[in-house]
């Protein structure tokens, strides 16, 4: 009887993939971190899984702000869902957006010779809470603003916005 319940599995999610929505985004964009109190890059993806939920996974780089001597750096990577609703057909969609957040920072003192007395690095994973939204120009380009919370030992909140391109 196992080995029929594990074909039955087996079928039943082979026929699930032929339905998932290929669809595929990739872009770039500008952010702020308030927990490090920086601007940065980030790299971002999106792939329709089904319609309306989209797992968007992203890169964000924040260069860091010299503050009275002191540097802090800050990689993170993200997994988000997103669930789009539609605003105005085909133009502007919002979604809330759940999702991982693990990020490696560095926070040190710099004298001003580039040369750093003390340093403090460490990583962090957390969970993102947050919304964001997309307004189309074509089909093939469009435009992303987003605005997250990282729940963690390194709790931040991130406002990004850039551009993505349909492949």
């Amino acid at each position: 009887m196992n080995t029929l319940k594990k074909i039955a599995l087996v079928i039943t999610l082979i026929g699930g993939i032929s339905t998932i929505n290929a669809q595929l985004s990739v872009g770039i964009g500008a952010g702020y971190n308030e927990g490090i109190d920086a601007p940065g890059l980030l790299v971002k993806g999106e792939f329709e899984i089904m319609d309306g939920i989209v797992i968007s996974p992203s890169v964000s780089y924040f260069t860091g702000s010299t503050l009275y001597g002191f540097k802090n750096n800050l990689l993170a990577f993200d997994v988000n869902g997103q669930y789009i609703i539609e605003i105005m057909a085909d133009e502007l969609k919002v979604y809330p957006l759940a999702g991982l957040n693990y990020s490696s920072y560095k926070h040190g003192f710099n004298t001003g010779n580039d040369f750093i007395r003390t340093s403090n690095t460490g990583n962090a994973l957390g969970l993102n809470v947050g919304g964001g939204g997309r307004w189309y120009f074509s089909d093939q380009m469009s435009v992303f603003a987003e605005l997250k919370y990282t729940v963690s030992n390194l709790s931040q909140v991130v406002v990004g916005a850039g551009i993505l391109f349909e492949l």
